[in-house]
């Protein structure tokens, strides 16, 4: 039986959306060089998937309440979203980090940022974003292993209240994912399985309380920096880890009585399914 253990989280420091657009050049300069350095593994069999920047442009909430718009990404690695009620929701095919034999890892990273604006009255109350990701780990030496992470960072820039531009209110937040944000085959064993991500419902009212400001958020941008890693060392075998469904839920607010949302369960619940009928296939 493959024997899993955990491997330390890796801490990140970011900076709000704005500032790492508008001052913080070095950080795109800083994902370049990894992008390059990631590219340089291929011939040792690694894959880290990189791409162009990529504007998929502006999507309208079917029921009125929200638009999403400016939603772009630096790699081009999400893909084109569709609107489904209040959600927004992405299914990659192309982002994924794999990789033999390279014991220092490849990586695969994106940001995805976009506007949140309330629409006919409303204001937004939460906003919450969920993924899901599969993995493969294949380990036939005794003294190898095989290994993947997923990292998600989500930076929150209230940039409207009532209706009127206002500055300096963010939070960070983290995606929090089950069973683990990293799964490791130690020696010689086999392991594929998922792994799903949510923030939770993330209150915007709370976040303009701890800053102090009173009133209705009525646009909200949103950051979602995504980082994949593949490790693999020992004579046979590979990492393999990739991102199938990302989706942001927005829910809006007017008059004090919420909106009716899609449930966030139901929306995963669907893909996740899917997801695992084609691995028990391509296993039969």
């Amino acid at each position: 039986m493959p024997r899993r253990t955990s491997l330390p989280s890796q801490t990140t420091t970011h900076t709000t959306i704005k500032t790492m657009m508008k001052k913080d050049s070095n950080k795109m300069t800083m994902r370049r060089i990894i992008c390059a350095m990631a590219a340089l593994l291929l011939p040792l069999g690694g894959l880290a998937t990189t791409a162009s920047a990529t504007v998929y442009g502006n999507f309208m909430d079917p029921t009125g309440t929200v638009s999403y718009l400016n939603v772009e990404d630096v790699n081009g690695l999400f893909g084109a979203p569709t609107v489904s009620l209040n959600s927004l929701d992405f299914t990659p095919t192309e982002y994924e980090a794999q990789c033999s034999a390279c014991p220092t890892g490849v990586t695969t990273a994106d940001i995805l940022t976009l506007d949140v604006q309330a629409t006919g009255g409303q204001q937004i109350n939460e906003v919450e974003v969920n993924e899901g990701l599969d993995y493969s780990l294949q380990s036939f030496d005794p003294t190898g292993f095989a290994s993947v992470i997923v990292t998600a960072t989500i930076t929150i820039d209230i940039t409207e209240v009532n209706g009127q531009s206002v500055n300096n209110i963010s939070e960070i937040q983290q995606v929090i994912f089950d069973p683990a944000n990293n799964v490791t085959v130690s020696g010689i064993g086999i392991d594929d399985g998922v792994i799903i991500g949510s923030t939770g419902a993330i209150s915007i009212q709370q976040i303009l309380l701890d800053n102090g400001v009173t009133g209705e958020a009525t646009r909200v941008r949103i950051g979602l920096d995504n980082t994949l890693r593949a490790f693999h060392d020992g004579s046979g075998g590979l990492a393999h880890i990739r991102k199938r469904d990302t989706d942001f839920v927005s829910l809006t607010i007017n008059g004090g009585n919420p909106v009716p949302e899609p449930s966030t369960a139901l929306l995963m619940m669907g893909g996740l399914a899917l997801l695992a009928r084609r691995r028990r296939g391509a296993r039969a």
